[in-house]
């Protein structure tokens, strides 16, 4: 037989592995990079959450605008304000007992309404110290939380809302606001006609956001809320 030769194993060597690395200007530019890229992220971000918040508030003013006229239509009267300012005390959130103080602005009793006590920028309060930043602020004509309403019950209180130019979004003829649910935006605070309180000439503001405005603001008409009383057999 043929003697048979002995095959060695090929070796197989394992190449060489060549160190790399950044440079310090690499790596400059390379955070350079990300830091743009984040910033261009933000901003988009930030104006997302934003419109959210605005549309999630809108949406609770709109309940808070049922939760009133069905409110009136039960008790055939819109609720006092709510003045209590201590959290601790069982009527935190309640509406006041009648007759309703006009001395100051309230506070809707977002309690009796079974609302939630602020918009989506407001943080609940611990302490009647606390400041009120946004909850939501409530102003009720005299007229309408006293005794039942009729057919032929006028507002008294002259509530007025003015749009960011100046003209007339009620009138005393025609729209005749009765009620009135401020938010004060992402803000929170009071903007335009609603920084100011006045008891005798009540003066608020409505319109878009931009830099000097982001409250939002629903209000009630007697006209609505009378043929939603008269549906409802309440008259």
């Amino acid at each position: 037989m043929p003697e048979l030769s002995h095959c060695r194993a090929p070796t197989w060597r394992r190449p060489r592995s060549r160190t790399t690395g950044f440079t310090l200007a690499e790596l400059a530019v390379v955070l350079v990079i990300l830091a743009l890229l984040t910033g261009s992220m933000l901003v988009p971000l930030g104006a997302r959450m934003e419109a959210r918040d605005r549309q999630r508030t809108a949406d609770m003013l709109r309940d808070i605008e049922q939760a009133l006229t069905g409110f009136a239509i039960v008790h055939g009267r819109l609720p006092c304000p709510s003045s209590e300012a201590d959290p601790a005390s069982p009527h935190y959130g309640l509406e006041d007992a009648a007759p309703c103080s006009m001395a100051a602005e309230g506070r809707l009793p977002w309690r009796t309404l079974g609302m939630p006590a602020h918009d989506a920028w407001g943080t609940a309060r611990g302490h009647a110290g606390d400041d009120w930043a946004g909850h939501w602020r409530y102003r009720v004509d005299a007229a309408f939380v006293a005794g039942t309403l009729g057919a032929d019950t006028a507002p008294t209180s002259n509530l007025q809302i003015r749009a960011d130019d100046g003209s007339a979004i009620t009138t005393l003829s025609d729209s005749q606001a009765v009620a009135i649910v401020l938010s004060t935006g992402p803000n929170r605070r009071a903007d335009g006609h609603n920084a100011t309180y006045s008891a005798a000439a009540p003066l608020y503001e409505a319109g878009d956001p931009s830099a000097d405005f982001d409250d939002l603001l629903v209000w009630i008409g007697r006209p609505l809320l009378v043929a939603r009383l008269a549906q409802a057999g309440r008259l």
